[in-house]
């Protein structure tokens, strides 16, 4: 088993609570996000992290990347559009950092489930909020982490035999998180998952 490195650090070495989402589409891993995190509020859980929405259509026919807050609804805009005929990158290195310490105050509040918007490009290469992920992984905060195809190997080379991959459907979602807090949890109640 390898251990945590930094950068480029591996995730191996025992069982994990990390389920990874694959990104189909983004109107499909937003509705089925919303709804399990809808759900899991009902059952008296505790989310945090993140969830990424589209905004309105830039003039280059892209549209606005958003991340949502989930536990004050608060939105942080992602991209930053940069003229037409730009090719350069449109992410936002500062709203990236604000992100990436946002995502930290939530790992220290321990939610009971901890939703990252996205395994990609940047983490991929090593950055983004790689560093943070591994921070709620090691400390055993269960985490729903949402990981396109492109990325799906480099994924599994950081997080190892531990990149549980779920059906994308919002049940087996919600069957992960119900393993993961004791019934009767932080709400004290039974969970029962009815969702599709």
């Amino acid at each position: 088993m390898r251990r945590r490195t930094k950068g480029g650090q591996t995730m191996t070495g025992r069982e994990f609570s990390i389920a990874t989402l694959l990104h189909d589409s983004p109107q499909a891993t937003e509705t089925r996000l919303s709804d399990a995190v809808a759900v899991l509020r009902s059952w008296g859980m505790r989310v945090g992290g993140f969830v990424q929405r589209r905004g309105p259509l830039r003039p280059d026919g892209r549209h606005e990347m958003y991340v949502e807050d989930l536990r004050d609804g608060g939105r942080i805009r992602l991209d930053r559009y940069r003229g037409p005929g730009a090719v350069a990158c449109t992410l936002d290195m500062e709203a990236m950092a604000v992100l990436s310490m946002t995502l930290r105050a939530h790992i220290r509040a321990r939610p009971d489930i901890l939703f990252v918007n996205r395994f990609g490009v940047r983490e991929a290469e090593g950055g983004g909020l790689r560093e943070d992920i591994a921070q709620a992984v090691c400390e055993n905060i269960p985490i729903v982490v949402v990981v396109g195809a492109a990325h799906l190997q480099a994924w599994r080379r950081f997080i190892g035999q531990n990149a549980h991959v779920l059906p994308s459907t919002t049940r087996s979602l919600l069957d992960w998180a119900r393993r993961q807090v004791p019934m009767g949890g932080s709400g004290g109640r039974e969970y029962v998952a009815t969702a599709p």
